[in-house]
């Protein structure tokens, strides 16, 4: 009892001078402001970081007037929420800074009801506007988003995948609406094939790309066995022509599609998971999409065939795709766009964005 009192009085102390020293926080010199007027900001978790981290990146100050009580709540909760309060020089909290000319973002504007539209309206969007899904929080964080990747290297021509692939982890996609295949079964389907090839570690993985070895597989790194860092994620995803796409936890979208995009490496994607994606991916115009497993063997029998010149012009695509719709600053121009023509904005809330059925 008495070192959980402890514990409570030492956090106050550290919530109390890290609050102080948030306060001192001022505005940079740039004419771009957001006033965050959100309350129910532990709805959308990461992608709440996430947004008011897209308006940074764009050359905005953030300002957010908050008490002790809303700062504590923000600090203490969940991790990369947190980021917002964390990172040095991210908030303007002060309330005695008030900026002339600012775009104001409020909880009415948004709802977590992300794949409404899918399962509702038809896959319809007019009128809405959905915040696409972005890389790991981290990446942009730690500062490493933006790091320069030679696109123009020679690639090699198989299919890459990187990711978890633990059992149990995985398996809540099969509770809710959605139909796609879950990344231990794409693993498994994989497995079976002759050029299926789970790859050790990145020593090994360049290795094999020095010698040659490595065309026309289907090459894994699974995180049980080859620990990739964040910081080598992209640069490692540039040396392939093409990325399986492979679901989420609870729903298709994951970060890793957005990863492989950003520097042309072209998504081989379920429909579903490429439907809910906005802009929808096209097939053989930025992705290649397969329906099922059968249909997902036929490509494979040929996909390695295509000529130098139809996966330059996949790429090219995938590169332009990327940049305007999926970077920080295309996306805000999107949402300010939507913002100021009255549309609802949809942004994702992991768990509570999903209908769980079964």
């Amino acid at each position: 009892m008495i070192k959980k009192r402890f514990d409570q009085v030492n956090r106050l102390i550290k919530d109390s001078l890290a609050f102080e020293k948030i306060k001192k926080n001022t505005p940079e010199n740039t004419p771009k402001a957001v006033v965050v007027s959100i309350k129910h900001h532990t709805v959308y978790h990461r992608f709440f970081y996430l947004l008011l981290k897209f308006y940074k990146l764009s050359g905005y100050n953030v300002y957010y007037p908050m008490d002790f009580a809303t700062f504590r709540n923000i600090r203490n909760k969940e991790k990369y929420l947190s980021l917002i309060i964390r990172e040095d020089n991210f908030l303007i909290v002060n309330k005695k800074y008030q900026p002339e000319n600012y775009i104001e973002i409020t909880d009415e504007m948004f709802s977590p009801d992300y794949f409404s539209s899918y399962f509702e309206k038809g896959n319809n969007t007019t009128g809405v506007y959905h915040v696409p899904m972005s890389f790991h929080p981290l990446m942009y964080h730690y500062g490493i988003w933006n790091h320069k990747v030679d696109l123009n290297k020679k690639r090699i021509n198989s299919i890459f995948c990187y990711g978890n692939f633990d059992a149990q982890a995985y398996l809540d996609i099969k509770r809710t609406e959605f139909s796609v295949i879950p990344r231990t079964e794409l693993l498994s389907y994989f497995e079976s094939k002759a050029n299926f090839l789970a790859l050790p570690g990145k020593a090994e993985m360049l290795k094999r790309i020095e010698e040659g070895s490595l065309e026309k597989k289907y090459a894994f790194a699974i995180k049980e066995h080859f620990e990739l860092p964040m910081a080598d994620v992209r640069e490692t995803l540039s040396h392939f022509n093409f990325y399986l796409c492979c679901p989420g936890v609870v729903m298709p979208l994951c970060h890793n599609v957005i990863e492989a995009m950003s520097v042309g490496t072209i998504p081989l994607i379920q429909k579903e998971y490429a439907d809910v994606m906005y802009p929808n991916l096209t097939d053989r115009v930025n992705a290649i999409i397969f329906d099922d497993l059968a249909h997902l063997n036929g490509i494979l029998q040929d996909i390695f065939e295509m000529s130098e010149l139809e996966i330059a012009e996949l790429r090219k695509n995938v590169l332009q795709y990327f940049q305007d719709n999926l970077t920080p600053e295309s996306v805000i121009d999107h949402l300010n766009n939507s913002i100021k023509n009255k549309e609802l904005v949809y942004l994702q809330a992991e768990h509570r964005s999903v209908k769980f059925v079964r």
